[in-house]
């Protein structure tokens, strides 16, 4: 982060930001005050005080840890308060002063070695590396060796060459998270060389695309993610359904990255395409939160539980998302079955 913003700029992002955090429009979905999807803040009090004075942040670590994806205070922030960064800037102080939650405390290791936190992590690696494309799968993927099986036959249609792995992991999304910037930087160095010799990288997690942007802006122009990508071929790929399709969208796309934003209605023309009350920029993520969320499993459960609420709440044929990292997030609710958009075109 600048140094205008965490010198010059912070009393006053702070007093918007304690402010945004406990208020009543967003205080169900702030980090702060989100605790199994109850608010249980009381004003101005220890988040406030903690953050206002700069050297108090053991007050606020377990709310700066907080499975959330804090772009949801931002979109209910009515001044444009930059809610996540703040947060994010909170997060590094709490690291630099050895005052991580015993909870989040693995976590933080796995962002700042670069290994991965989910258990059911398997390294894959499939096609030849001298290929047309570079697939990174999700390192939150149930199965990656069923992906890159899926991109494959996606890439076979088009008559393109691909190379799927998820060997670079989350691609420093946690190190990012954390304010460890140089530790991020490290992991993106390892997969720069290897993006240089595609035409076009492509993957089915948001978090990982925004790593990829953020640290590796010079490659913007042929990053994709995975529904921009099928999009880009959809009449190769022959999507039209018959079917009422209920669609998860991500938040990282919608608030970040609204270029990248799918039109559905037309990638699935034949197909009724439904959305939740909360969709668009106002989209309520999974509670995973780049892995975050893995840390207190019931605030997970009670959020997914809560977005899986939303989405089964019309009738649809079928509940999907491009996100892979999502669908993992959703059903954890272990309520109706959410799948990819990759599962989806490849069923």
């Amino acid at each position: 982060m600048g140094e205008s913003m965490v010198t010059q700029e912070f009393s006053k992002l702070y007093y918007r930001t304690a402010n945004c955090l406990t208020s009543d429009i967003i205080a169900d979905f702030a980090p702060v005050s989100r605790i199994v999807g109850v608010d249980t803040s009381a004003g101005l009090g220890t988040v406030f005080t903690a953050m206002g004075t700069r050297f108090d942040m053991q007050y606020v670590a377990k709310e700066a840890f907080m499975a959330t994806d804090s772009y949801e205070s931002d979109t209910r922030s009515i001044d444009d308060t930059p809610v996540n960064e703040i947060m994010r800037y909170v997060r590094h102080e709490i690291i630099e002063g050895d005052m991580v939650p015993e909870a989040y405390k693995p976590i933080v290791e796995a962002a700042k070695t670069g290994s991965c936190i989910y258990n059911q992590y398997k390294e894959t690696k499939s096609g030849n590396e001298d290929a047309d494309i570079l697939f990174l799968i999700s390192p939150a993927a149930p199965d990656a060796a069923k992906t890159a099986e899926q991109f494959s036959i996606v890439s076979k249609t088009i008559e393109k060459s691909v190379y799927c792995t998820n060997q670079y992991k989350d691609c420093g999304y946690l190190a990012l998270q954390m304010g460890l910037f140089d530790e991020a930087t490290k992991q993106i160095n390892l997969l720069k060389k290897q993006m240089q010799q595609y035409n076009v990288v492509v993957t089915d997690d948001s978090y990982i695309l925004d790593a990829l942007l953020v640290l590796a802006p010079e490659m913007a122009e042929k990053i994709r993610f995975i529904d921009e990508f099928v999009m880009e071929y959809k009449n190769t790929l022959k999507l039209s359904e018959n079917e009422t399709i209920m669609l998860h969208q991500s938040g990282v796309i919608e608030r970040l990255y609204p270029e990248k934003s799918v039109d559905y209605k037309e990638l699935f023309a034949s197909a009724k395409i439904v959305t939740p009350a909360r969709c668009g920029y106002d989209v309520t993520d999974s509670g995973l939160a780049g892995g975050l969320g893995l840390a207190v499993p019931e605030n997970l459960m009670a959020i997914s539980g809560r977005r899986m609420a939303d989405l089964m709440k019309e009738e649809h044929d079928v509940i999907i998302t491009p996100c892979a990292y999502e669908a993992v997030g959703l059903n954890c609710a272990e309520k109706e079955k959410v799948i990819t958009l990759l599962d989806y075109i490849c069923k």
